[in-house]
């Protein structure tokens, strides 16, 4: 059963607004570590919403970041919907979902792409840019790394929650 337009931008929603509420409250850089909640929300939202899902709970996400962290207003929007934006990409572009069936596989790999690439480039802007954060190497490194892991366990966790108890509701 195909969603309505109404009920998809609602999910979508709620999906932007559980990554608030999982990761918006902590401070940097404890808020980064937990990246596997965003990642695993965004994979959910393209399941689920469909094209575009991603995208727009990434701008959702973003948006009532920015207004918990003002500091990190612009970074927080501009980060959270090209997070959104890509894993939409990536995942449309490797066919994580065929058929109403998320293709475990292309989807960790779609994630983790994301991820690896987000992951890189929020910290370059924040740390070696614009030094809103310090510039610690070991801090950056375990950061990115285990963004890197979170973006494979996200993507499998999303993928496995779909074909299991989503798929048949959708």
């Amino acid at each position: 059963m195909p969603l309505n337009r109404v009920r998809r931008v609602a999910l979508a929603s709620l999906f932007g607004g559980l990554i608030l509420v999982a990761i918006g409250f902590l401070p940097p850089p404890t808020g980064d570590y937990l990246i596997i909640v965003e990642a695993f929300f965004l994979s959910l939202s393209y399941l689920v919403v469909g094209r575009g899902g991603a995208t727009y709970s990434g701008i959702v996400a973003g948006i009532l970041l920015g207004i918990v962290q003002p500091a990190f207003f612009v970074v927080n929007i501009v980060f959270a919907s090209l997070y959104g934006i890509l894993v939409d990409a990536t995942c449309l572009g490797l066919g994580a979902k065929r058929e109403n069936v998320a293709r475990t596989s292309r989807m960790v790999v779609a994630v983790t792409i994301s991820t690896a690439i987000v992951g890189f480039g929020a910290y370059y802007v924040t740390a070696v840019m614009t030094n809103l954060v310090p510039n610690q190497v070991g801090l950056d490194a375990s950061i990115l790394v285990f963004g890197i892991i979170s973006g494979v366990i996200a993507g499998f966790l999303a993928a496995r929650v779909w074909n299991r108890y989503l798929r048949s509701r959708f």
